[in-house]
């Protein structure tokens, strides 16, 4: 009686399923299928969102230039109560928060740290997302003398793509456009000995610091320190050992640093020149010089006496196995408790509220 049972449910689940197969070949039960997905999705919200007394950090975007199959190029979006900035905006970055559904017309400005592709390469993304989300106005982009050339680059490279969308969306294609905010830090004056900073931004009780790392031949290059409300986090950009980083970092909670593996480096390098690719063994040959190790990030983190230490623009190779991750950590443990750091990821999420002393780690469901 009991294996007589059995299989009349089993008959059923399968007549069950072979009834949901065909209703799904039907074109009308695929269309409410399709509407009820779309209606869930416009109306779910993936908590990339800002919060009042909350200083909050989303890595966007955590690989360095090697392409990665899960981090996007170097982006790092900073809330501090209802004002957001994001620190770069790397190749696949405007994708990953499109995905996660920011609101890229409530973004107040793009800060970049240097003119590298890696950094810059969805600016263009960013400044069409938020205007056809309905940006009131054109998108501000901070960063140190020459970002003029930049945008004035990226505004005629869009130019056609402005007037398309203007026309055919009803849209304000004056909104459409980026504005460059420089704020000096090239002079050679200051490019002596690279310890120079400035506040380029201080209302709402967010007060935001620009300050020069280094990062030659690559001129100027700068990172950002965020204060607000007593909690603060330092984004490093790209740079070899710096004095000022350490100088400007001091006391902060959370520093965002980089870090660049020497022996992925040295690997990586030895394997392309073997396959004949020499050009660009040489390119990975001579980015050690302006990189700073894992460890040496972690020294430095020690140095400004900084809470905690997560790792972004990771390389030469993002670690993205847990053989690479720990090639990659290799030695921190010696300079560093475990308890201090933390490799950074796509959708990591840190979480400062006001009047406390909390990191909260969370990520983006």
């Amino acid at each position: 009686m009991l294996r007589s049972w059995w299989r009349r449910l089993v008959l059923g689940l399968v007549l069950l399923a072979g009834a949901g197969f065909g209703l799904a070949h039907i074109p009308a039960v695929q269309d409410w299928l399709f509407a009820r997905g779309v209606r869930q999705a416009v109306a779910s919200q993936k908590g990339v969102l800002p919060q009042a007394d909350h200083l909050k950090v989303v890595l966007c975007g955590t690989s360095a230039p090697p392409p990665s199959m899960i981090r996007a190029k170097a982006c790092t979006l900073v809330m501090a109560g209802d004002q957001i900035f994001v620190v770069d905006t790397g190749p696949g970055s405007a994708n990953r928060l499109s995905m996660w559904r920011f609101p890229f017309d409530q973004l107040d400005g793009v800060l970049l740290t240097h003119f590298h592709s890696d950094h810059i390469g969805d600016l263009g993304e960013f400044r069409m997302q938020g205007w056809v989300a309905g940006r009131p106005g054109p998108l501000p982009v901070h960063g140190p003398d020459g970002v003029e050339k930049l945008v004035d680059g990226v505004n005629l490279t869009y130019a056609a793509d402005a007037s398309f969308r203007g026309t055919s969306h009803g849209l304000d294609a004056a909104a459409a456009l980026l504005v460059a905010k420089p704020f000096g830090l090239a002079s050679e004056e200051e490019r002596i000995d690279h310890m120079a900073s400035v506040v380029i931004h201080d209302a709402g009780g967010l007060r935001i610091t620009a300050f020069q790392v280094a990062h030659e031949p690559v001129y100027p290059a700068v990172g950002y320190r965020f204060d607000y409300k007593g909690r603060s986090v330092v984004v490093s950009g790209d740079t070899a050992l710096s004095p000022n980083l350490v100088r400007v970092a001091k006391g902060a909670d959370l520093l965002i640093h980089e870090g660049q593996s020497e022996e992925m480096r040295a690997t990586f390098a030895k394997a392309l020149k073997e396959s004949g690719a020499a050009k660009l063994a040489k390119a990975i040959e001579g980015v050690g010089h302006y990189h700073v190790t894992p460890v040496q990030a972690a020294e430095q983190a020690n140095d400004a006496g900084v809470r905690m230490l997560v790792f972004n623009h990771m390389g030469p190779i993002a670690p993205d196995n847990w053989v690479l991750r720990q090639i990659f950590a290799r030695g921190l443990g010696d300079v560093r408790p475990a308890s201090q750091w933390k490799l950074g990821f796509d959708g990591m999420t840190i979480d400062m509220p006001v009047k406390s002393k909390d990191i909260l780690f969370t990520k983006v469901d």
